[in-house]
């Protein structure tokens, strides 16, 4: 593989990371000093002796690989926790990602709890309401180092979401909250070859999905293109409609104030009006007629045969799905754009408080400090290292591409403005042709986006396109600074929603699904009726007791 493929994997996989304490040991007094593990020298808390034991639990996929002779259970981290910090990290079972809350919730079900974990906001409120995780508040307090503090409190939303009644009970897992507001991603190649200006309104938005259905944007002369990609799953990463719905000045799946009351964004008038739009478009063709069948790996499959122009997704949605775009047709080209309004008023890109995994410690674990000494670990010696070597040992290898290391681990955090002060420093770096000053991270940005322009290297446009002058960050930059719809809710789910939310939730999807393949509008206004009836109603009342307090 060319060297300079291998450095865009690289990249590619520490931003997928994102969207990125210690205690007295038995035996000595709580003071930093500086150790080495092969060759490394670290900052590190005096580690336990004897040491103690942590017992986890783990969720992998297919993109995790490891070295000859290593395993989940032994590998880099492992070995280093055991040396540096006396933590003998083992599991109790490692599972698939798409198995891992099943079989954890039937774990704590059997009263077999392990000792530190990480667990969904619904099943830490039921952990929580049970009495079974240690409140941390102090050890928080006491044990987190200067660094760990910062990246958990850049974000204001953060610890808020794992604090219950006044006490911390997790370690929420950091990352952006703007970096899962919605932008609007369009084939400029589509454009340009159709010679359509970029969109000002939704209404240029409906013309340009009505132009790539008829206007044979592939070039094959078959009407066989579709304007918007959807999937079954409506509110995800990418082909979603939370930003279509953001443009109608509608906010789907968040809680919205209005005349000093929360209320769920779903069930407004104005989602009303971007669901009867999306009706219309999915009778003219531009969504396509299966997409109530199809996730979002069949809708990769569509961007990447070349067959749909439109979708809105997150910032980093060039490194997935749609640098298979260009992988297939060189000169494709998908560029971000801010949401358009339907109005004269901004549309405001809807986002929630990032903490969708917490990592939470038994009642009764006898070194609940344990958790903070491994963050803490991560924090000060890995999070702003640009020592190469020391991150090709643990992150990753330009190398061996394929092993990403520091997904071997759950103790790591991502600090929340990294990617705006990225782009910051990118941004000059390309202005002055100055490189000095660049952290490793944007040094590898800074060279990426150079070639793209410099060298012509086409596979080089996912940089441009989120880390370039006009990229999606910088939209973002600007949603950070009141271009947003933030969801006022984000403390623990209440306890009608976390018996009926799921429910509703399921309600929701299938007369959105049925309504825009056809069904009369009026099931919208059914949907909402019986959405206060099977719970929505407790669910609003609770919510602004919360709001209120």
């Amino acid at each position: 593989m060319p060297a300079y493929k291998k450095c865009v994997i690289v990249v590619l996989l520490i931003c997928f990371a994102f969207f990125v304490y210690g205690c007295k040991s038995t035996s000595s007094e709580n003071t930093e000093t500086e150790q080495t593990t092969s060759g490394f020298k670290f900052i590190v808390e005096e580690k336990y002796s004897p040491a103690i034991e942590l017992v986890s639990v783990k969720s992998v996929d297919a993109t995790v690989k490891f070295l000859e002779g290593e395993d989940i259970y032994n590998n880099i981290w492992t070995r280093t926790y055991a040396e540096e910090l006396g933590i003998n990290l083992s599991y109790m079972w490692v599972v698939d990602n798409s198995q891992y809350q099943q079989k954890l919730t039937a774990t704590i079900m059997s009263g077999d709890i392990p000792d530190v974990f990480v667990c969904d906001p619904l099943l830490f409120k039921m952990l929580y309401d049970s009495d079974l995780i240690e409140d941390i508040s102090e050890i928080y307090e006491t044990h987190a180092s200067e660094t760990t503090r910062m990246v958990l409190e850049q974000d204001e939303l953060a610890l808020p979401c794992t604090t219950i009644d006044g006490k911390l009970m997790g370690v929420p897992i950091t990352d952006a909250s703007i970096a899962n507001a919605p932008l609007l991603w369009i084939r400029q190649d589509w454009m340009k070859k159709l010679n359509i200006d970029p969109p000002e309104s939704m209404q240029d938005l409906m013309e340009i999905s009505r132009r790539f259905v008829e206007g044979d944007p592939d070039g094959n002369g078959i009407k066989d293109t579709i304007g918007l990609a959807v999937s079954k799953e409506l509110w995800g990463a990418y082909a979603g409609l939370q930003g279509f719905f953001n443009g109608f000045h509608a906010y789907p799946r968040i809680w919205i104030e209005r005349d000093g009351e929360l209320v769920y964004g779903t069930i407004q008038p104005e989602a009303r009006q971007a669901l009867a739009v999306l009706q219309e478009m999915y009778k003219n063709g531009e969504i396509d007629k299966e997409f109530g069948v199809k996730d979002i790996n069949k809708v990769a499959e569509t961007i990447a045969n070349n067959k749909c122009g439109i979708e809105f997704g997150v910032w980093w949605n060039p490194y997935s799905p749609l640098y298979l775009s260009q992988a297939n047709y060189p000169d494709a080209y998908w560029q971000a754009y801010p949401i358009p309004s339907i109005d004269d008023t901004p549309a405001k890109s809807q986002y929630s408080a990032a903490v969708g995994s917490i990592i939470v410690v038994r009642k009764g674990y006898p070194h609940p400090e344990a958790v903070f000494k491994l963050l803490n670990f991560w924090c000060d010696n890995f999070l702003f290292s640009n020592d190469k070597e020391l991150r090709d040992a643990y992150l990753g290898s330009l190398d061996n591409p394929d092993v990403v290391k520091y997904k071997y681990t759950d103790f790591h955090l991502w600090e929340p403005n990294s990617i705006l002060r990225t782009y910051e420093n990118v941004k000059k770096a390309l202005a002055s042709r100055n490189t000095d000053g660049l952290n490793h991270d944007e040094w590898q940005r800074y060279q990426i986006i150079s070639a793209y322009f410099d060298q012509g290297i086409k596979e080089a446009w996912v940089e441009v396109a989120t880390y370039g002058e006009n990229g999606s960050v910088s939209i973002l930059k600007n949603i950070a600074q009141g271009g947003g719809m933030v969801n006022r809710f984000y403390g623990a789910p209440t306890r009608v929603m976390s018996e009926k939310m799921a429910a509703l939730h399921t309600m929701e999807d299938e007369m959105m699904i049925k309504t825009i393949m056809g069904e009369p509008l009026e099931s919208f206004d059914t949907f909402v009726e019986e959405w206060y009836k099977l719970g929505g109603e407790e669910i609003t009342r609770e919510v602004n007791d919360w709001w209120r307090n």
